[in-house]
């Protein structure tokens, strides 16, 4: 009688669910509306809704509304919102290890960054899960380059200009530093009035951020030369994940993979046309990088890094890094076999 009495009580609760308000995730991003980023992420929150046939839905806060990342760590943990994609700040506060993708001259494509964040995977899990959130995914957001208002040809150049970087990112500003750049950390949404008000001289961005922001149509001048790479996150809090069902989280998971894979795509395909032409139709010029900038840069770069060795990242794990690095290039330059 018990067992029958257990069982309609469990068939009861779950009719309750069903018949429920659909949950509503409540995402918060530093993407502005309207761009290729904000188009995704929407496309995700219509896959989640598909995929879990209406019972979890998303609501959308974009453009820094919900404050810089910090204060969206900050609203989080207040349980004013559910998730956060993260344009790499947040991330790294939660996960340390995130920043060794931020290791000045180290990475020179997304795919030995794609590779690296792979093995990096289960410690960024881990690390988030310890902070009290759930990893659903990372993703790469591509290489920084400078854009400027004079061309920069050289590491003398370089230590001139006045260029612009995120000012939550801690990383980067040890290392510019320690190369003699005299970057300015401001807010992301302070960047373009401070390039028009002359108090910087340029940017320190990823192409796809570069033309979000419009900070590609202000300068003159775009150096290919790659600093630091730039990865994203997706992180929801334990209290919203513990609350989905098994098939609800399943449908979050793969709406999430296929925003990752689409994201992934976005950035290689806009890198290259926006490097390749659509910089070029704005009146970006390009300016090459020689031999002699690359060589001084790079010997510089990896004197940089050692700003950062056991201070903000451990340097046991920048040595692993860099051999992963070294691994993936020896494993995919070398000619393959026919």
């Amino acid at each position: 009688m018990k067992i029958r009495l257990c069982v309609a009580l469990v068939v009861v609760l779950a009719a309750l669910r069903a018949e429920a308000e659909p949950v509503t995730l409540r995402f918060a991003t530093a993407a502005p509306d309207g761009t290729a980023w904000a188009r995704l992420f929407r496309a995700m929150g219509r896959d989640i809704e598909t995929n879990s046939k209406g019972a979890v839905t998303t609501k959308w806060y974009f453009g820094g509304i919900a404050g810089n990342e910090l204060q969206m760590l900050d609203r989080l943990k207040k349980n004013q919102l559910d998730a956060v994609m993260s344009g790499g700040m947040m991330c790294m506060k939660l996960s340390p290890s995130m920043r060794a993708l931020r290791l000045l001259g180290l990475f020179q494509s997304r795919e030995e960054a794609s590779y690296v964040l792979g093995r990096l995977r289960p410690t960024i899990d881990r690390e988030l899960a310890d902070a009290g959130f759930h990893n659903v995914g990372a993703a790469g957001l591509g290489s920084d380059m400078m854009f400027s208002r004079t061309p920069i040809l050289s590491v003398a150049d370089m230590r001139k200009a006045r260029l612009w970087y995120w000012d939550l990112d801690e990383a980067m500003r040890l290392q510019l530093a320690a190369l003699g750049v005299p970057a300015v950390g401001l807010p992301v949404e302070d960047a373009g009035r401070a390039f028009e008000d002359k108090e910087i001289d340029g940017f320190l961005a990823v192409p796809t951020a570069a033309l979000a922001y419009q900070w590609s149509a202000s300068a003159s001048y775009l150096s290919e030369l790659h600093l630091g790479f730039l990865a994203g996150c997706m992180v929801l809090t334990h209290r919203a994940w513990d609350a989905l069902t098994v098939e609800e989280r399943d449908a979050v998971t793969g709406a999430a993979a296929k925003f990752q894979a689409r994201l992934e795509e976005l950035g290689r395909s806009q890198d290259a046309e926006l490097i390749g032409t659509l910089f070029a139709r704005q009146g970006l010029k390009k300016t090459p990088v020689s031999n002699a900038l690359a060589s001084e840069f790079f010997e510089l770069a990896r004197a940089a890094r050692d700003s950062v060795r056991d201070k903000l990242i451990p340097g046991a794990l920048i040595d692993k890094v860099t051999g992963w690095v070294a691994d993936y290039r020896a494993e995919y330059s070398r000619p393959r076999a026919r």
